[in-house]
């Protein structure tokens, strides 16, 4: 081992200050009002569209590019992220991210026209990157392993309130202000977060060393040709351009692979991908592949076999999320006590029982079934993220915080877009379509079993990670008897 590694492994080995309650309290608290802000802006805008087209006078079609921007962005933005957060410190990463989401924010209600607002929409994800690509780092900084847990578990929740209460906040707002308020609103939380932040964060130096730029152009470029390849294959139109982008991705994927491995100091090292880890990531993609499908599929079906309007839709999908939010943190608390391995497989044989019964209910069900069904959903999902969340930022080395934590948003964004994919495909290529409000209704109903099928991909990861962890504690067992 070279001198340079020696100290690199001796900083990560390193036992850090303590750090006070109160600072750790207040530092969590700073942490999770950006996680929250951030979370809403990704969905508050939409019951706005038709508002904002007619203020900027642009075409209802274009004005879809205010949200998949904004999402674009942030998945093509967070491994430059953590790289970046690796070479200038995590506390100063987040105490500039905040700041900038939160003028963007102001640049987005200031915004004259369409193309000036999807711009200020970039910068704001720019915002949200360095957000999202520090804020489990600095969990793992300020809260010792057996309570880690616990904040993934409040994590999860904050995520899941601002999914459930973005379209919320913002109805209500739109009730007596114009949709410019929908960004203003960012602006006492993100003042209120980078205080907190820099009086309480504590400071630990990063290593220093050479910053992978080539990686992160790689990684970035590999993340879009993805994530716009499937948004073109489900457009017959387009489905030429989508097979090329998808192509490219696997080429570009292959020489991100390379240059990682000659980098210095790679943004994705790929000694982070040892057995317990690539299995807790495979357990994620397939389950958020679930989650993906089922987010579109279960509006399309709400609307077309049970004649909801879209309010009644958010109302009959709201439980999955609000479950969440009240379970997430106790199955974090449990992930501190009992085995991650367990409560990831008894979360995801919930979660992929929940979504076949929905897949199940038929053309005309009783409201509370529906109810029912999408709450036991909602309940298996959050039973197994925190704990599965643990498993894989726990399987990184502590100097990989910041990469394992941009492997775990990224992830999570490319399973939803493969997820929403395949819904627009299915319905594409059984012409459902175009078809009748009949036709539509039961391919989105057939579409829940593909959903199910990525819960039951999960389900067979989350075993092998079981059955990994046992052999795992037999050897340690036997090593010390």
């Amino acid at each position: 081992m070279s001198a340079s590694a020696d100290q690199r492994a001796a900083g990560s080995s390193a036992t850090p200050p303590p750090i006070s309650a109160t600072r750790r309290n207040v530092s969590m608290v700073a942490v999770l009002l950006a996680m929250l802000m951030a979370n809403i802006d990704a969905s508050i805008l939409n019951v706005a569209l038709p508002q904002l087209s007619r203020d900027v006078h642009a075409d209802p079609a274009d004005t879809v590019w205010v949200t998949t921007a904004f999402l674009l962005a942030v998945s093509c933005a967070i491994p430059a992220m953590s790289g970046l957060a690796d070479q200038f410190g995590r506390k100063r990463m987040f105490v500039t991210g905040v700041p900038v989401f939160t003028l963007a924010s102001v640049a987005c209600a200031l915004a004259p026209t369409l193309p000036v607002l999807v711009a200020a929409r970039v910068a704001q994800a720019v915002g949200a990157a360095m957000i999202f690509a520090v804020a489990i780092p600095i969990y793992r900084r300020l809260f010792p392993p057996e309570r880690l847990g616990t904040v993934l578990g409040l994590n999860a929740m904050i995520v899941a309130l601002g999914t459930c209460a973005g379209p919320t906040v913002g109805g209500l707002i739109l009730v007596d202000l114009d949709w410019r308020w929908l960004f203003l609103v960012n602006v006492p939380i993100g003042v209120v977060s980078t205080v907190l932040a820099a009086g309480f964060i504590p400071h630990l130096a990063p290593p220093r060393g050479d910053y992978d730029l080539a990686g992160a152009v790689l990684a970035g470029a590999t993340v879009a040709s993805f994530l716009l390849g499937i948004h073109q294959l489900v457009d017959p139109g387009t489905a030429v351009v989508g097979a090329v982008l998808l192509a490219a991705t696997i080429g570009l994927g292959a020489l991100f692979v390379r240059v990682e491995r000659r980098a210095v100091r790679p943004i994705i090292p790929l000694d982070m991908f040892t057995g317990s880890f690539n299995l807790a990531v495979l357990t994620a993609f397939w389950s958020f592949f679930g989650q993906g499908v089922a987010f579109v599929a279960l509006p399309f079906l709400f609307q077309t076999a049970y004649h909801a309007d879209p309010l009644q839709s958010a109302l009959l999908f709201t439980p999955w999320p609000l479950v969440i939010v009240f379970v997430a943190p106790l199955s974090g608390r449990l992930a501190d006590r009992y085995s991650t391995a367990w409560l990831t497989v008894i979360g995801l044989v919930v979660f992929t029982a929940g979504l076949l019964v929905l897949a199940l209910l038929g053309q005309h069900p009783p409201i509370y079934e529906v109810l029912l069904a999408t709450a036991l959903t909602g309940v298996g999902f959050a039973i197994f993220q925190s704990p599965n969340n643990r498993d894989m930022m726990s399987a990184a080395p502590m100097r990989y915080a910041s990469s394992a934590a941009s492997i775990l948003n990224v992830n999570r964004t490319l399973a939803q877009s493969a997820g929403s994919g395949a819904v627009s495909m299915a319905l594409v290529l059984t012409g459902a379509s175009l078809g009748s409000i009949a036709t539509q209704a039961h391919a989105a109903a057939q579409v829940l079993y593909v959903a199910a099928g990525g819960g039951a991909l999960s389900v067979v990861a989350s075993i092998v990670k079981l059955r990994r962890a046992g052999t795992r504690s037999r050897a340690v067992a036997a090593s010390e008897g």
